[in-house]
């Protein structure tokens, strides 16, 4: 997992690419944060469509600041059926920074905002990439698609 850590949340509709942190990053202050998420998505079902990229889930923390940074704690954990060969199972744990942004605009399978407004949550540059999209009304979304499972919880 040396350089970026590629999320794969399908509840987004794609992946996210963020950096890993910054030493500095550890010191700052979630207190200010807009909005902090909370996300787990798993696939469990050796049947399901999702399971042709492994068993296992992403399980997250991100706080988006005002000044449209986000920091993210990511724990992955992969399981292959009938062994798999070394190295495709097993599980791991980055920090990670990144930006985010306001959009309209949800991903394909992201739950739907009672307002309409998403967030954007991706890797540096400008605008938040859009790789992560979750509802930005505070609240508890459940979703499913492909055998996946999804918990989103959007807080202050």
């Amino acid at each position: 997992m040396a350089g970026s850590l590629v999320v794969g949340f399908a509840v987004a509709g794609g992946s996210v690419v963020l950096a890993p942190a910054a030493a500095s990053a550890a010191t700052t202050s979630y207190s200010h944060a807009i909005y902090q998420i909370t996300f787990s998505i798993n696939c469990n079902d050796p049947s399901a469509a999702c399971a042709a990229g492994g068993l296992g889930g992403e399980w997250g923390w991100v706080a988006l600041l005002p000044n449209g940074t986000a920091n993210a704690q990511v724990t992955g954990c992969g399981h292959q059926i009938g062994g798999g060969g070394p190295g495709l199972a097993g599980a791991g744990h980055q920090s990670l920074d990144g930006t985010w942004t306001y959009t309209t605009t949800p991903g394909p399978i992201t739950p739907t905002d009672p307002n309409g407004e998403y967030l954007a949550i991706g890797g540096g540059g400008g605008g938040g990439g859009g790789g992560l999209i979750v509802p930005a009304t505070y609240g508890h979304y459940t979703v499913t698609a492909m055998g996946l499972t999804g918990q989103i919880q959007v807080a202050p």
